[in-house]
């Protein structure tokens, strides 16, 4: 089955704080038993989403090995799988102040890329001015397009990279 692909927008300096620098979970309180999953919470990359009704309906179809594009200043600035998921508020008090984001995930794979909205809107059939504000998965008629045109999503990264 074709995973999911997310597009994730994201403020630049928590997401540095947490996902572009690795984090040691293990320091901070949460139960042991809910970073069970968790391959290495003594360095690890977390993301997250507030616990609202539109960001759970994404959160609860992301699965392990979805594809993350992650979305600032007008490009996907950053590529990553998803790997675990978990539910605390301790890790958004500790690296993203005000934002309170309970819905984590742990990010793997990660990899810079430099990807122009509308290359990747050209790629999905979206409307070139088309950017995300929350959290969205790639509609399945999208994630086809895409990967009719260029087999795996990697293999798409991989072709906007050497481009």
């Amino acid at each position: 089955m074709a995973k999911n692909i997310f597009l994730v927008p994201v403020t630049l300096p928590e997401f540095k704080r947490s996902v572009y620098n690795k984090i040691d979970l293990s320091r901070l309180p949460i139960e042991e038993d809910t970073l069970s999953n968790v391959e290495s919470p003594d360095g690890t990359r977390v993301w997250g989403v507030k616990n609202s009704q539109l960001n759970k309906k994404f959160y609860d179809k992301m699965t392990s090995g979805d594809h993350l594009l992650f979305y600032s200043d007008d490009k996907y600035r950053y590529y990553g799988t998803v790997g675990s998921k978990f539910s605390s508020n301790s890790v958004s008090r500790e690296y993203w102040g005000d934002i309170t984001a309970d819905l984590l995930y742990t990010v793997e794979r990660f990899t810079e890329i430099e990807l122009s909205r509308e290359k990747l809107n050209e790629a999905c059939g979206y409307k070139l001015a088309y950017q995300p504000q929350s959290i969205r998965r790639i509609s399945s008629s999208a994630s086809w397009e895409l990967r009719k045109e260029h087999g795996k999503v990697e293999d798409f990264i991989n072709s906007v990279r050497r481009a």
